[in-house]
């Protein structure tokens, strides 16, 4: 037992003696694989990993926020406002979160927001994400909503156009981003266009609120420019009023127009009918879109003679009495084709071949011109070129080069065949005329104006070139005074004031371009007013009048009642309310439908009536009116309107452009959708 115990003892004190020094050891060899594994674990985290781990800290507490900009609003000459970016309350739900679904239903039900069961439909339906409501002002809405589990509220800006369809084609739109697409909006995009800034603020980590001052970095969000038109909303309420009139009773296609000051080339009023509402796109149609007035060109008819009687006088070839003899109404040009009169005319002067607008009188009068000269004189009054004007798709007309001409192409161009222009290019050249000579650029720009800066005056004439001496120029408007005095222009003709001007009546070009429909025809009138010092050219067209009635029975009218209501506004040449509302006017003393206008518009819409306005309560928007629309009025009488908030009807949104808008809480459940 002795031998075992020493034996043991002897095996321990070796085992002490080895097992001390090598535990030391392999501890130190460990300490130091820690240490290595601390040090390049801590390497990596600081510099690799390390601005991974501080972008997420930062996240935590660093907080983005847009600063929202405003796209430049759109005034007329006045200053009335014809497009701005309006901020309303729209109301997102998420049907997966919401509690109590009746209560959501019953409340909208019960604010005017829900009379068919839309709401019960779509917090039941599929879809992750549904508008309930959209760019609404209604606080009691907001209040009634602020608990609800699953109803979110977002600041939606919207572009909104105060007078509605008035100069909607001029005007053009938005895109949902609030781009310009068409129109002025697309035109002056640079100028108009807005820029969101950006700020960046830190939050306190435990109650998530922002830290007073604590501010890292701003891009200040940048405003567009505000752009004043040289439009008048009361010219282009006037013009769009009796296109529309026009339409109806003679059972047209369409109908356009243009109101120009000659002297500065600004234009007053622009006008396409049927209209079209900007704040209505989803139900408009390209087609209804279209700004005729620059975008389609026509052959002009008889509107087109002045340019070849311009031409002869210009050059000296004739004066306004010499004659020549029509025949018995038919002249057969070289290729056999015959041109004919409405009427056997025999003998007729220069001023008698206007007056009786003469195909044959003019032709043998445009023959005394070589052909090469006809054309420069043609392309010096603008034709076959762009004005200028700077708005989409404008049209250049056709105008065949000489080499092109077939043996008849003088002759019916002279008469305004075989050559299209826009509604646009033949008002710039009754400006010629008008003006005494100059070709002016038409513009459709007042001035810019950065919010806060200085006006930037884009209305500077230009003129392009001279074209027509001025004795050559007031010639003319004499001649032209003839023809609304004692010829096919007299019902154009205005009590008291003196007016020069061409009727038109053209057959239709065949789709195919393979001849004329003789059942179609474009009629017009373009003229000026006051003839001894114009201010105003104004050019109507009206497409397919199929009661009958051609350029003297339909356009001039149509003139002549546009330009009676301009001029009788007040500060205008004859500011009188006493014609305006007399005889045919009587009709047009109907109150205007005012509601979701603003104060300013509808004030624009009674003063096109005659009528006053009275406002009750606050708000921004007419939401009742009294008399209600289309009720026969008085001279003078009073509309009384009731202000209050607006909503515009739900529209269909993509889901995920919803989502983009949504706050951070909706963003997560986005993030749950998908996965």
């Amino acid at each position: 037992m002795e031998n075992l115990a020493k034996h043991v003892t002897k095996k321990q004190g070796k085992a002490t003696e080895w097992s001390g020094p090598k535990r030391l050891r392999i501890a130190i060899v460990f300490g130091l694989f820690f240490w290595l594994f601390l040090f390049v674990r801590l390497g990596q985290i600081q510099l690799i990993l390390g601005p991974s781990y501080a972008q997420k800290a930062r996240k935590q507490y660093a907080r983005e926020v847009k600063l929202e900009a405003s796209r430049g609003s759109i005034y007329d000459r006045r200053g009335t406002e014809l497009a701005t970016d309006l901020t309303f309350r729209s109301y997102v739900a998420t049907p997966k979160h919401i509690d109590d679904p009746g209560r959501v239903i019953d409340v909208f039900r019960e604010l005017g927001y829900d009379d068919s069961g839309r709401i019960k439909r779509l917090i039941n339906g599929k879809r992750k994400f549904v508008y309930l409501a959209r760019w609404v002002d209604d606080e009691e809405l907001f209040d009634s909503v602020s608990d609800m589990n699953g109803i979110d509220v977002l600041d939606e800006i919207r572009r909104y156009y105060p007078l509605g369809s008035l100069a909607g084609q001029l005007l053009g739109h938005t895109s949902i981003d609030n781009e310009g697409r068409e129109g002025v909006e697309r035109a002056f995009e640079a100028e108009l266009r807005d820029y969101d800034g950006k700020q960046i603020s830190f939050v306190d980590g435990r109650l998530k609120k922002p830290i007073p001052g604590l501010i890292e970095a701003t891009t200040p969000a940048q405003n567009g420019s505000n752009i004043e038109l040289t439009i008048d909303a009361l010219f282009q309420g006037i013009l769009e009023e009796e296109l529309y009139r026009t339409i109806k009773n003679v059972n047209a296609n369409s109908a356009m127009g243009i109101v120009m000051d000659p002297h500065t080339g600004a234009v007053l009023a622009m006008a396409n009918a049927p209209a079209f509402d900007p704040n209505q796109v989803a139900k408009s149609t390209a087609t209804l879109r279209r700004n005729r007035v620059v975008m389609d060109a026509y052959e002009p008819g008889s509107t087109f003679k002045v340019v070849a009687a311009s031409a002869v006088l210009e050059d000296g070839l004739v004066d306004a009495n010499d004659k020549v003899n029509c025949g018995w109404g038919e002249l057969h040009l070289p290729n056999g084709d015959v041109i004919r009169d409405m009427e056997k005319h025999g003998d007729l002067t220069f001023s008698e071949v206007l007056q009786k607008s003469s195909n044959i009188g003019l032709i043998k009068f445009a023959r005394l011109l070589p052909r090469e000269r006809f054309y420069q004189h043609m392309r010096r009054f603008g034709f076959a070129s762009r004005t200028g004007i700077g708005l989409p798709a404008e049209n250049s007309g056709l105008l065949s080069k000489v080499e092109d001409w077939s043996e008849r192409s003088l002759e019916t161009m002279a008469i305004g065949q075989e050559v299209s222009v826009t509604v646009l290019q033949l008002a710039q050249a009754y400006s010629v005329i008008a003006n005494g000579g100059e070709l002016i650029a038409p513009q459709i720009v007042r001035n810019y104006r950065k919010v806060g800066g200085k006006a930037r005056d884009g209305l500077k004439p230009t003129i392009i070139r001279r074209v027509l001496k001025s004795e050559t120029a007031r010639e003319l408007r004499n001649l032209l005074q003839g023809v609304v005095d004692n010829g096919t222009g007299a019902h154009a003709q205005i009590s008291g004031i003196k007016i020069g001007g061409k009727t038109g009546t053209a057959q239709k070009v065949l789709e195919d371009g393979s001849g004329y429909d003789e059942e179609a025809t474009i009629v017009s009138f373009a003229g000026f007013l006051p003839v001894e010092a114009p201010r105003y050219v104004c050019v109507v067209v009206v497409d397919e009048p199929k009661n009958g009635g051609g350029g003297g029975s339909v356009a001039a009218p149509l003139f002549k009642r546009t330009m009676q209501r301009i001029i009788h506004l007040p500060g205008e040449i004859l500011a009188s309310r006493g014609q305006f509302f007399s005889g045919e006017y009587r009709s047009l003393l109907t109150t205007p439908r005012l509601k979701g206008m603003t104060q300013q518009a509808a004030r624009v819409m009674t003063q096109l009536r005659g009528c006053g306005l009275i406002l009750h309560g606050d708000g921004d928007f007419v939401v009742s009116q009294d008399p209600a629309p289309g009720v026969e009025m008085l001279p003078g009488a009073d509309v009384h309107v009731s202000m209050g908030s607006l909503m515009y009807n739900v529209v269909d949104v993509e889901e995920e452009n919803i989502a983009s808008k949504l706050p951070e809480m909706h963003r997560r459940y986005a993030a749950e959708f998908d996965q």
